[in-house]
């Protein structure tokens, strides 16, 4: 009967700790209690009781309280890549927007860093949501997801572009796709390292 009562006591705790030192805690007390039945029971259980009863008051708020900002901190850095993960995908619209005005109003200032518009949105937007995948998925380091995911895309799209605008574009060049590509490469990359080394929680201040 002592057992099953301090296993009750014990349902004051959190899940994941009961998990983790619920067996350790009974163990203890099993042992003690075995203790206690030697000797003066009456003053040496009663003691034994009025320990478990402060260390269960004492305790079990704590660590509901650290369960809760553990679950903030999660939430927080949820939110916090999702927004990352909207702005840039709006910084992606925006150059496509940009684009597209500039190529129906002929807007000549615009369409010369055409093709670095065109790479930062493509690249952008992919890039951004892959990467954003990666880090909640497989738990990845955000910093190197973004490095071989950006990579990987802006070389996959650069090779595309090759391949089909020396066929459809007689002004195609090799160089000026090459530089804008390089260029979004390194704005992605630039955006997601400052990013992170910026990280602060939102709950601050």
């Amino acid at each position: 009967m002592p057992e099953r009562i301090f296993q009750l006591m014990l349902l004051a705790y959190p899940r994941d700790f009961r998990r983790e030192y619920g067996w350790l805690m009974a163990q203890v007390f099993r042992d003690c209690h075995r203790a206690a039945q030697k000797g003066n029971k009456t003053l040496a259980t009663a003691r034994l009781w009025l320990r478990a009863v402060i260390d269960l008051i004492k305790a079990a708020p704590q660590e509901h309280w650290h369960n809760l900002r553990k679950d903030d901190s999660i939430m927080n850095r949820t939110l916090r890549d999702v927004i990352g993960l909207v702005g840039s995908l709006v910084i992606a619209a925006a150059a496509f927007v940009l684009l597209g005005y500039a190529r129906k109003h002929d807007v000549q200032a615009i369409l010369t860093v055409g093709h670095t518009l065109d790479a930062l949105a493509t690249v952008g937007i992919v890039g951004n949501i892959v990467t954003f995948l990666l880090v909640k998925a497989a738990k990845l380091n955000a910093v190197r997801a973004a490095l071989w995911c950006f990579g990987v895309v802006a070389g996959l799209l650069f090779a595309l572009v090759i391949v089909v605008g020396g066929r459809v574009d007689p002004q195609f060049s090799l160089v000026k796709i090459g530089v804008a590509y390089l260029i979004s490469f390194v704005f992605w990359f630039g955006l997601h390292w400052l990013w992170a080394n910026n990280r602060t929680p939102l709950s601050a201040n």
